[in-house]
């Protein structure tokens, strides 16, 4: 259960490409910025804590967000390097979460594109998730803290991840491209708990890997020349 949750917080913040791969001459440079919602869970699917039996407060920010900056390189390459501010919404802040990716047009007909990107993410989230606000107004050991919660804990989320996305976009609109793209990502999760409890500190880290697949089905509309606007939608399966 606590893998579960790993993949689920790591899925929600995956350095999926905002457009498909184009072309661009050397030296160009563009700047973007992204918002995403992340799903709220229900409290069920929060039990994940002691194997699954212990409530964890995982709906902290419901919006996670990045800048990004684009720049054109030799044989139609395209690197981008994407930055999360470390911004505190509802005691959940991101640390030193960075991303890199190289993407490249692979064929570009009349009406369709074909394009891929390979990415990297580096960093993580810090958050009150073991030991939560609202579970330390309780006594310890009581049925609200079970866990015996003295003070509001420092957990750190580590949500490194690297993976391969493909592109198929349609060029038959004047403004107006959708297109889909399929990525699988290779998880490398940890959670270091850093609460306080009334037997003491714990300390404790936890590990969980594995893989995930998204498609993604997005919009990108051509403001103007310098402007674009994309709207995207993710699917992200989890078992």
């Amino acid at each position: 259960p606590e893998g579960w949750a790993m993949a689920f917080m790591t899925s929600s913040s995956q350095n999926l490409g905002q457009i498909p791969p184009y072309s661009l001459d050397i030296g160009d440079l563009s700047i973007s910025a992204e918002i995403s919602s992340i799903p709220h869970l229900s409290r069920e699917q929060q039990r994940v804590g002691f194997s699954g039996f212990k409530d964890e407060d995982l709906n902290k920010s419901p919006v996670f967000g990045k800048l990004r900056t684009n720049i054109g390189l030799p044989w139609d390459l395209n690197a981008e390097l994407s930055w999360t501010p470390p911004l505190k919404i509802d005691d959940s802040k991101p640390e030193d979460l960075w991303g890199i990716a190289l993407s490249k047009p692979l064929l570009a007909q009349e009406k369709f594109s074909l394009g891929l990107r390979i990415f990297i993410l580096r960093g993580g989230a810090v958050a009150s998730v073991t030991c939560s606000k609202d579970v330390v107004k309780f006594d310890s050991y009581s049925p609200q803290n079970i866990a015996g919660c003295v003070g509001e804990s420092d957990d750190k989320l580590q949500m490194d991840h690297e993976g391969a996305e493909f592109f198929v976009s349609f060029n038959n609109l004047s403004n107006i491209h959708p297109w889909i793209s399929f990525a699988s990502t290779n998880l490398d999760n940890s959670v270091l708990i850093n609460a306080p409890l009334e037997i003491g500190r714990e300390r404790i880290k936890i590990f969980s890997n594995g893989s995930i697949q998204t498609i993604t089905f997005g919009i990108n509309y051509e403001l103007s020349k310098n402007w674009n606007l994309s709207l995207a939608s993710s699917l992200t399966p989890l078992d």
